[in-house]
């Protein structure tokens, strides 16, 4: 995987005339082979659609996990970093004076309907500057804008999101854990927190909406879904993240991806 530094993200963006703020939008081809992008932002909102591959979007709020047939919507100005692994899929740019408003400040993620797929892959016939004087271009990226919003406000769980803590107790057992997925337990949690197991329990509650298992649990679950999309053997990915059984490693992953490791893994090489 290549990563780039700060100067040579903002080169892509400056490049690919991602930096602009086109009216009333444009797309983007993602690129295909594995990037990490550093931290940076649009003056557009963004949403990003995965027909095949994997991406993990990191924002102000935590951790993303774009899976295939789901977008992520991430609001204009919100500075965030992208790790994409062998994506097929688009990304589109709203102006936001020409999108719908209504409340959607957070990044999310989303399922796509086939109908939502094709319009998504229909805008990249307008690239940055392309669409301005275009009525067709207006009305469609208008009509798109209403739908993804309709779909969003859908959404109502947020199985793919990873929540980040702002309690610096909190903020250093996380991190440790995410350090290393294959050991993290609670034990380890509480020693980094300096918290007692209770005070542990509500306030990582309170701050994330999760049980500190459930967030261990989707945490490598993650790391999973980056390793199988790298081309790693199953049976490596359920010990890297700390799966001594490969049937409660595969079941896990099958609830929360909707389908198997094998399957998955298959399917990004």
């Amino acid at each position: 995987m290549k990563t780039l530094t700060a100067t040579e993200t903002h080169s892509v963006l400056v490049a690919n005339r991602l930096d602009t703020s086109a009216k009333p939008g444009f797309a983007f081809r993602n690129p295909s082979c594995a990037i990490f992008y550093d931290w940076h932002a649009h003056p557009c909102h963004q949403i990003t659609y995965a027909r095949r591959g994997t991406t993990q979007v990191e924002g102000p709020d935590g951790h993303h996990l774009l899976p295939t047939a789901h977008a992520i919507w991430i609001p204009a100005q919100t500075r965030h970093r992208t790790m994409i692994c062998d994506l097929d899929g688009v990304s589109v740019y709203f102006d936001p004076a020409c999108f719908p408003h209504v409340q959607t400040e957070h990044m999310q993620i989303f399922p796509i309907t086939t109908m939502l797929q094709e319009m998504l892959l229909h805008t990249l016939r307008w690239q940055a500057g392309a669409a301005e004087q275009s009525p067709i271009a207006q009305s469609f990226f208008h009509t798109l804008g209403l739908l993804c919003v309709e779909q969003m406000q859908a959404k109502t769980n947020r199985l793919f999101t990873l929540p980040r803590a702002t309690h610096p107790s909190l903020v250093r057992a996380m991190d440790a854990a995410l350090a290393n997925l294959g050991l993290a337990n609670l034990t380890g949690a509480l020693q980094q927190a300096g918290m007692s197991e209770r005070s542990f329990r509500r306030h990582f509650q309170e701050e994330t909406g999760m049980t500190w298992q459930d967030w261990i649990t989707q945490a490598r679950l993650f790391r999973a879904a980056g390793l199988l999309a790298e081309g790693h053997r199953v049976t490596d990915v359920a010990a890297n993240v700390g799966y001594a059984s490969l049937s409660a490693f595969a079941k896990a992953f099958t609830n929360l991806m909707g389908l198997s490791p094998v399957h998955f893994r298959n399917l990004q090489t």
